[in-house]
């Protein structure tokens, strides 16, 4: 899929943003996570995230839950973009999977979870992602990422979206607007797994300096 940041969110389901989400195990950083110098201080790790992703240029994604009450890890020096986020996520329990070239999920260590992330669950916040991606691409407002912004999102049974609350602003009302109606009609069209917990939470960064648009032709 197309990939909308290049964010976190941290949302979410690190939101940090080809067509397939499904997680893929790489041993190399592309190069979108290429070595980046970061100065992130042990602090609350959903602030910590964001900064994260604002350096790495990574979108991630994550249950609001899981970051709730945690720390992060000092990142300080270059480092590649997983191996930064392995020392920022170094002693919470969490761990990062690279979902794309530009976007990863953090969970909780399988071994540390009463209920492990599904691949089925995994794979619903990949087409969510997609999702997502096509709907800000449609919009003249939307679809230039000269912005970074979080948002989070509930989800009815069915996989719509239920309700949309952006966290805080772009700058620019109408385009906060344009961004929150975009989300309200995203449709996955597909069933949210068992357990997977909401809100979810997304953010959404500016495009890669030097790449015109991540949205395809239309």
């Amino acid at each position: 899929m197309k990939t909308f940041s290049r964010l976190v969110v941290a949302f979410l389901f690190a939101i940090s943003l080809g067509r397939s989400h499904a997680v893929v195990a790489q041993t190399s950083d592309a190069p979108t996570l290429g070595r980046k110098v970061y100065a992130i201080p042990a602090q609350a790790l959903d602030v910590a995230l964001s900064a994260y992703s604002t350096t790495s240029g990574v979108q991630v994604l994550y249950e609001t839950s899981v970051a709730a009450g945690r720390r992060s890890g000092a990142v300080n020096g270059q480092y590649p973009a997983m191996l930064a986020l392995d020392k920022l996520l170094l002693g919470t329990g969490l761990v990062g999977r690279r979902t794309d070239v530009d976007a990863v999920t953090v969970t909780v260590r399988p071994q540390e979870k009463t209920e492990q992330l599904s691949e089925q669950q995994r794979m619903f916040l990949g087409h969510l992602q997609a999702g997502i991606i096509d709907e800000l691409c449609k919009g003249v407002e939307t679809k230039d990422r000269d912005y970074r912004l979080a948002v989070q999102l509930w989800l009815t049974d069915y996989g719509a979206v239920r309700r949309a609350s952006l966290l805080g602003s772009t700058g620019n009302f109408r385009r906060d607007d344009a961004i929150a109606q975009a989300l309200q009609r995203l449709n996955v069209t597909e069933r949210p797994p068992p357990g997977l917990r909401q809100p979810l939470t997304m953010a959404l960064l500016p495009r890669e300096p030097g790449r015109a648009t991540d949205c395809p032709e239309r």
